[in-house]
């Protein structure tokens, strides 16, 4: 019997003690071996079959055989599960069967305690087969995406997909164990299909969330995709939806009752005040959560970020800051090394010590993950505006996640400063950095973007408060340490810290 088994629809690897969810791309690489399974399968054997028509590099190739093997806890130099043929290419030497049916539904037991989780409603339909294939791949869709979060959990189709109406929302979620239901209706209007979908407190039978959405019946699939998206985007993340649900509803318990996941929420203050006395109550959570719970990747990543605000934003600029970062991001990415955020920030973070190739390999990885992840996206969205020339993608990522999230979590707003600097859109930039927290970037960027749109007295002032805020600035090593590596990106960059000198100095020669 084998050890691991694989559910091809839904890209997940399945074993008696854990459940690991592949990314797409992971899961074509691994059905390719499968499908050819003892056989040596070549660079260009996969960029056919996985890849076709697409000019995508090789190294893509060597990047995800890296994440089955970590799925699988295989190595290379005495590999159980996949050989390397030096020189020739990769071969599967071990059963992985696809799993049945009750196995391909059996949900994920993972460490975190608590979390949140939801059950998709089949969704009430009314028009013809089309209305109904659109809206069964949506919640399947949803349902698949939403099982990447090891921080939710989702009820199993076969348990929320019953062919007897649910008159009582509360009395449905408790018998399926589910502290969320999400609903949602398809109707036909013409050509159009419009759905309306709400995500409820199954306690309360409270409202949350809501929106309505209208589709091209004639293109089903981009439907699916884009419906599926945006809810997904809409209620997870960092500041999504269930986190701002779990948020008031873990605020009004006790300190010392709470689990690992609980610290998580209140470690991811709701605000994000970025002041050093929020800063050291969040690490007081998140310091519990990892230690509850070691294995929590996710709260790992999140300690590291808010570890780095801590250094810039707590007075002593104490380095311990630094080196517990350093540490909690190698753990944060050991544990899930194909996470898209911990891709796309070990991308900046590669780029940064000089490899741009590796980062850019990388990047591409946490690319195809992101989809229904809004936390990724920003992070994706930011290593692209400042590793590539592609800043119109850059722009198109993150303002798919603006529309998504109708109330647009206050870090985004440091993160939009960037990219829309480096997009040369200098008003939005400005009106973000407003927005936000008083963070190092938006204050750098809003002193450039003024100096650039020729907006002496404001770049002057806004100088003057990024140097009180933080008096050991220097423009050259911000941009090294962001990093700003695409050559166009930096030129503009440094052409408006040039711009920002003259402006400092016709000040100091009229004063």
């Amino acid at each position: 019997m084998s050890d691991w088994y694989f559910s091809e629809e839904d890209g997940r690897l399945i074993c008696p003690e854990k459940i690991v969810q592949l990314t797409a791309k992971a899961a074509a690489v691994l059905a390719c071996l499968r499908r050819h399974k003892g056989s040596v399968i070549t660079t260009q054997m996969f960029l056919d079959e996985v890849w076709p028509g697409l000019n995508v590099t090789p190294d893509l190739v060597r990047e995800y055989i890296h994440d089955l093997r970590a799925a699988l806890k295989d190595e290379a130099k005495q590999p159980r599960y996949i050989e390397t043929v030096r020189g020739k290419g990769f071969r599967l030497i071990a059963d992985i069967d696809i799993a049945d049916a009750d196995l391909a539904s059996t949900e994920p037991r993972l460490s975190t305690e608590n979390r949140p989780t939801v059950a998709v409603l089949k969704p009430v339909t009314q028009g013809d087969g089309t209305v109904s294939q659109i809206a069964d791949g949506v919640a399947s869709e949803i349902i698949n995406h939403l099982a990447r979060f090891h921080y939710v959990g989702v009820v199993a189709r076969q348990s929320t997909f019953s062919p007897v109406e649910v008159t009582d929302i509360r009395t449905f979620a408790r018998d399926v164990n589910a502290d969320y239901i999400l609903e949602s209706n398809f109707s036909l209007i013409g050509e159009t299909v419009r759905a309306r979908l709400q995500l409820v407190d199954a306690t309360t039978g409270r409202n949350l969330w809501g929106d309505r959405i209208d589709l091209d019946k004639n293109d089903p699939l981009g439907a699916v995709d884009q419906i599926s998206n945006m809810v997904v985007l809409a209620l997870t993340g960092w500041h999504g939806e269930l986190h701002r649900a779990e948020f008031k509803t873990v605020t009004r318990k006790r300190d010392g009752n709470l689990n690992a996941f609980e610290h998580f929420i209140l470690g991811c203050d709701l605000e994000m005040r970025l002041d050093a006395e929020n800063l050291r109550r969040s690490l007081f959570h998140l310091e519990r959560s990892v230690t509850l719970d070691p294995t929590f990747a996710r709260a790992w990543l999140v300690y590291a970020l808010e570890l780095r605000w801590a250094y810039a934003v707590i007075p002593g600029r104490d380095r311990a800051y630094l080196d517990k970062s350093k540490t909690a991001f190698e753990t944060a990415f050991n544990l899930a090394p194909t996470d898209p955020v911990n891709l796309s920030l070990m991308a900046m973070n590669t780029a940064r010590m000089g490899s741009l190739s590796t980062a850019l390999g990388l990047l591409a990885r946490a690319e195809a993950g992101m989809a229904g992840d809004s936390d990724a996206m920003v992070c994706i969205a930011t290593a692209k505006a400042a590793l590539t020339d592609d800043i119109s993608e850059a722009c198109s990522i993150f303002d798919q996640i603006k529309r998504a999230n109708s109330v647009q979590p206050s870090w985004m707003y440091f993160a939009e400063a960037g990219i829309a600097f480096l997009a040369q859109q200098y008003e939005r930039s400005i009106s973000a950095s407003l927005t936000g927290p008083q963070e190092i970037s938006a204050l750098v960027f809003r002193c450039l973007s003024h100096a650039m749109l020729g907006q002496a007295r404001q770049a002057f002032d806004a100088r003057r408060t990024l140097v009180m805020t933080f008096p050991k600035i220097d423009f050259e090593r911000f941009a090294d340490n962001f990093p700003i590596i695409s050559v166009a990106r930096r030129r503009e960059y440094d052409d408006a810290v040039e711009n920002l000198y003259e402006i400092l100095a016709q000040a100091l020669v009229e004063s």
